[in-house]
């Protein structure tokens, strides 16, 4: 997907030159997708993946299909997630 970049330090618009930067932004959808909690999202509020309760116990063993129709519903053309320490994976 085609859409305005957005600054991963800052979490602002990209600006270069003075002028918005546009890219592939199926990164920064999964991205947001993953760390953002259920409601955060007002016009959709069953999207959010949640990562950050997984931090600290066992995976749920459905969390990866809930999260991969998110991805799929938000326009990403995900097939698979894999888990591993540190590292979540999208196929």
């Amino acid at each position: 997907m085609k859409g305005i970049l957005i600054d991963h330090d800052t979490g602002d618009l990209l600006v270069k030159d003075g002028s918005l930067v546009l890219g592939d932004t199926s990164g920064q959808i999964a991205e947001s997708v993953l760390n953002s909690m259920r409601g955060e999202w007002k016009e959709f509020p069953l999207i959010g993946g949640e990562v950050r309760k997984m931090l600290s116990g066992t995976p749920d063993p459905m969390w990866r299909g809930r999260v991969k129709r998110m991805l799929q519903s938000c326009g990403l053309d995900v097939q698979r997630i894999t888990i591993e320490p540190g590292t979540i994976t999208l196929y």
